[in-house]
């Protein structure tokens, strides 16, 4: 028989694990892919809150309709911009009764009374913009007066546009097509 002999090798062939230079290089890389990957993942969580107000937007627009429909008062919708956000009221009752106080909560005067309301704070950074304050639909119709536009936009310049006809109904678009599920007003 033949013996084996085994050498024994130098600590520094047979040495496991890293050093510490290779280490710090690793978390070098690993944080300047993270500072590259960060904004993209914000983008990406605006656009999904957008997504979800334009959506929420959306099905108030359509119960405001509904309200009304089952109604024999006609059922309002006011916008309210301030400083700390912007919200609007479904409301039924006699007209231009109902405002978001500082809070976002609903006040109602003269019989009004909130059937929903929805406060965007600014801290959301998205931004509700309409030239109609007051939007009024008919009892038992559905009608709207007047017909509107309303948009909700991100400051990256995402924006989602709801557009409400005079017949009441509800339809999305997006004014730039940078929100590739809506198609292009």
């Amino acid at each position: 028989m033949r013996a084996i002999k085994f050498s024994q090798r130098s600590s520094k062939q047979h040495s496991r694990g890293l050093s510490l230079i290779e280490l710090l290089t690793c978390l070098c890389i690993s944080a300047v892919l993270l500072s590259q990957a960060v904004p993209s993942l914000e983008r990406m969580k605006q656009r999904q809150r957008l997504n979800l107000l334009a959506q929420t937007l959306m099905l108030d627009l359509k119960q405001a309709r509904h309200e009304a429909l089952l109604s024999t008062n006609s059922v309002h919708l006011d916008f309210d911009q301030q400083s700390q956000g912007a919200c609007y009221i479904i409301y039924s009752g006699p007209a231009k009764q109902c405002q978001c106080d500082a809070s976002g909560a609903p006040v109602c005067t003269g019989g009004a009374k909130a059937i929903k309301s929805q406060w965007l704070p600014s801290q959301q950074k998205i931004g509700l913009k309409t030239k109609s304050s007051h939007l009024s639909f008919s009892a038992k119709q559905g009608a709207v007066t007047p017909a509107a536009s309303i948009d909700l936009s991100t400051q990256d310049g995402d924006s989602v546009r709801q557009i409400i006809s005079i017949a009441g109904r509800v339809r999305s678009c997006s004014p730039n097509a940078s929100m590739g599920q809506y198609p292009t007003c």
